[in-house]
């Protein structure tokens, strides 16, 4: 009897481990193996904004308004006196004030062509220039535009005269300029300029007894302008 319970023990404890095996492997076959997780796709790559001024540091617009002032002096006949009515030797070099305005459009980009008057205010006369002006921007270097201009236009002398013994003569000839200088972008639609100017100028002078000679002179000046641009500038 002793050992007759000694086997069924033992063969119920053999029973239990194989169903328990039995049981775990069933298990296993049965759980869905979890699927692998998905690489993380990778972050777009957006190229870097290009970093730009307000203005490209670049004078652009189609229409330009611009006024100037500045320094001058002015020697009527350095080149050629008068040679009438006049005693006392040739007439005075003089310094005084410059100023005047521009309108004009620029075409192919850097070229500059418009309308310009200029006056000169002298202490025994007023010297008038107006006519043609042209101008080039060398846009190549962004912050500081080398320019160059070159005038030509209608010159005259008026409310005073060179000579002291001729008083208002009548008088009209021509003027050409040349110039360099610098244009800085201020912002988009303006900027600021300075040029040193040489003026060649060739007048008429009539007096009041009728007598007439050509005098040639010339004139130094640096100008200083605020140009305004508009049409056409970028937005961005």
């Amino acid at each position: 009897m002793k050992y007759t319970a000694i086997v069924v023990s033992a063969s119920l404890l053999l029973g239990g481990t194989a169903l328990a095996q039995e049981d775990a492997e069933t298990s296993a076959e049965v759980a869905p193996t979890a699927a692998p997780e998905a690489a993380p796709a990778p972050a777009a790559t957006t190229p870097p904004e290009e970093k730009r001024s307000p203005y490209y540091k670049k004078v652009q617009g189609w229409l330009w308004l611009e006024g100037f002032a500045g320094p001058s002096s002015y020697d009527p006949d350095k080149f050629g006196s008068l040679d009438f009515g006049v005693t006392g030797g040739n007439a005075p070099r003089l310094k005084g004030p410059e100023y005047g305005f521009a309108v004009g459009t620029a075409f192919g980009g850097p070229f500059f062509l418009g309308f310009f008057y200029r006056q000169a205010n002298y202490s025994q006369y007023k010297l008038l220039k107006t006519g043609l002006d042209m101008q080039g921007n060398l846009r190549f270097i962004p912050y500081v535009h080398p320019i160059f201009r070159a005038s030509i236009g209608y010159a005259k002398i008026f409310d005073g005269s060179p000579y002291a013994n001729l008083a208002d003569p009548d008088s009209a000839g021509v003027s050409f300029t040349g110039g360099v200088g610098v244009r800085i972008p201020i912002v988009r639609w303006m900027s600021f300029a300075a040029t040193f100017d040489w003026t060649f100028v060739a007048l008429a002078l009539r007096g009041a007894g009728g007598g007439s000679s050509w005098i040639s002179g010339q004139q130094f000046g640096a100008t200083f302008a605020l140009s305004f641009h508009f049409i056409g500038v970028r937005k961005n």
